[in-house]
């Protein structure tokens, strides 16, 4: 009964895995060739993809324009503007900044933070991913100064 017990947890794991409109995935730039462009701001693009009914947040790879990482995939447009606009205020100063944030698990890590904890700043997030070369960009060094100013 156990076994089956976990196989039934692991089987949710991965269909939630492939399931997750959150979850990171490179993809190619050109696959949006055809899909309309709802909003851009720096590197980060709001496509409206009609093949598939989404609306997908892609961040160009400023290292190789060719490729990019698909941030998030929403059915709803409502929804996909208010996350865009959240991330495209929050993401810039990590992607300026380091190379490393360009890694699918270190951008899925920090999606997640800016979902899960809304009201961080960009020092709190930078805090909590701990990427040095982030702590040299002048939107978090002016938003810890604040926080420095605050407390």
């Amino acid at each position: 009964m156990q076994f089956l017990g976990r196989l039934v947890n692991t089987l949710s794991s991965v269909t939630n895995l492939f399931s997750n409109p959150f979850r990171v995935k490179e993809v190619a730039v050109a696959d949006y060739a055809s899909s309309g462009r709802v909003r851009e701001e720096g590197q980060l693009i709001l496509f409206q993809n009609t093949p598939s009914r989404t609306w997908d947040c892609v961040l160009v790879n400023s290292r190789n324009s060719q490729s990019g990482f698909r941030l998030f995939q929403l059915e709803v447009e409502a929804d996909a503007l208010v996350k865009f606009q959240q991330y495209s205020s929050q993401l810039l100063p990590f992607y300026e900044s380091s190379p490393q944030v360009l890694q699918t698990e270190v951008l899925q890590h920090l999606t997640d933070l800016i979902r899960n904890h809304p009201s961080w700043s960009v020092a709190h997030l930078a805090v909590e991913l701990g990427i040095r070369e982030c702590f040299h960009h002048s939107r978090i060094i002016s938003s810890s100064e604040r926080m420095q100013w605050l407390a």
